[in-house]
């Protein structure tokens, strides 16, 4: 067994450590000459830590099969003292993988003891939002444009590891005998860094990689409007939709445009219909979501209530209260009931999503069965910084319904 430790210069993102501190998680990937643990070997484990103000990998490479169960417990020794075990799909293969190693040499499983925290879990259900050409690691490193230098696969390697077992044990016996090496394929050391590499640039990138945790946490409700995330809000009027900028105190990994078609009858909040023919855009950059808030132009109702206080006038299409009433003819007038007690504005309106009920703004809508409801696109400028943030959820919410998040 040789163990090869590695300091590393890299920025932290998303704190994944939280609510535990760095020097309590612990990263991890391994690798395997087969997916069988019954018929294959583990080669190589590979931990990243944070000790000293900087982030670390210690890794073990098995030079030795036959004594893999002391590979092995190098490994669980080391993991007892952490809290947090990190990884991309590791409860779907590495995890299951040692467990099973851990039953065949009579060993104490410590995956019982520690936090598990899966990655490719947590990430897999943003890949139809934001594009991934698959969830597997490699494409998400390429998504955000995380270079390697390593260019193998995983199953590449374990031809590899061989060569490096043979040339190993090639080596050994030359230097016994003190004969001249003077083959041209590459040195078992050549291999080893190889191998080595493969595993480390695995790890190393699994911080950045958290990163995209941050549209998962944007889309949770209240994201907005907690005060500790918003930085501030802020409006721009354009010629067919208005812009919400909404700055956080951290940067995206990527950035990205979402846009929702409006047409079907998914929802703005639960039992809302969205307006037919227009589409919400929703922009990711830096710190900033820049929300495209579309503008209708044309004629809305606003609802009167009780009915039974209002007539209804269907010359003038309109309702009017019974004190007014009065002073026109019965033939003109007709009780108002709740489909015909409106009156009506023509201008520019955005959907609004906050019911009637809890709102403070004037409520409109096209038809009185219709659930989509709008605003006076003028009301949000003089919408508060909570306001604009509570509506800029309201617009979120929308996009983790339509994805189905």
């Amino acid at each position: 067994m040789k163990i090869k430790n590695t300091l590393l210069q890299i920025e932290d993102t998303y704190p994944i450590h939280a609510p535990y501190s760095k020097e309590e998680v612990l990263f991890f990937d391994i690798e395997t000459t087969g997916f069988s643990a019954k018929t294959s070997y583990v080669y190589l484990i590979g931990c990243m830590y944070y000790k000293e103000e900087t982030w670390q990998i210690i890794q073990w490479l098995n030079t030795e099969p036959l004594k893999e169960s002391e590979f092995i417990l190098a490994f669980f020794d080391f993991l007892k003292d952490y809290r947090r075990l990190i990884h991309y799909n590791g409860s779907g293969f590495d995890i299951p993988y040692l467990q099973k190693k851990a039953e065949m040499y009579g060993l104490t499983d410590p995956f019982t003891l520690i936090e598990s925290l899966d990655l490719y879990k947590l990430i897999l259900p943003l890949k139809k939002l934001l594009s991934f050409e698959s969830a597997r690691l490699k494409a998400i490193e390429s998504y955000l444009h995380l270079k390697r230098l390593d260019t193998y696969s995983g199953e590449e390697l374990i031809s590899l590891y061989s060569s490096y077992l043979g040339r190993l044990t090639y080596e050994r016996l030359a230097l016994q005998s003190a004969s001249v090496n003077n083959s041209s394929n590459p040195s078992a050391g050549e291999l080893e860094d190889i191998l080595l590499l493969h595993n480390l640039e695995d790890i190393k990138n699994l911080p950045a990689i958290s990163g995209l945790l941050y549209y998962k946490d944007i889309l949770e409700y209240n994201a907005l409007t907690n005060s500790q995330s918003l930085t501030t809000c802020r409006i721009k009027n354009e010629q067919n939709h208005i812009l919400l900028f909404c700055q956080l105190p951290f940067l995206f990994p990527a950035d990205f445009t979402v846009t929702c078609p409006l047409k079907e009858k998914v929802s703005l909040k639960a039992n809302q219909e969205i307006i037919e023919g227009m589409e919400l855009v929703i922009d990711f950059r830096d710190n900033t979501i820049i929300f495209h808030i579309p503008v209708y132009t044309g004629t809305l109702k606003y609802y009167l209530s009780p009915p039974s206080d209002y007539y209804y006038l269907p010359l003038e299409d309109m309702a009017v209260h019974k004190s007014v009433s009065q002073y026109v003819d019965k033939e003109y007038r007709k009780k108002a009931t709740p489909s015909t007690c409106y009156i009506k504005k023509n201008g520019c309106f955005i959907p609004y999503s906050i019911s009637s009920e809890t709102s403070k703004e004037i409520i409109f809508k096209k038809n009185y069965s219709d659930k989509i409801t709008y605003i006076e696109s003028e009301k949000l400028k003089e919408m508060t910084q909570k306001e604009l943030a509570a509506f800029g959820e309201q617009l979120l919410l929308f996009i983790k319904n339509y994805y189905h998040l």
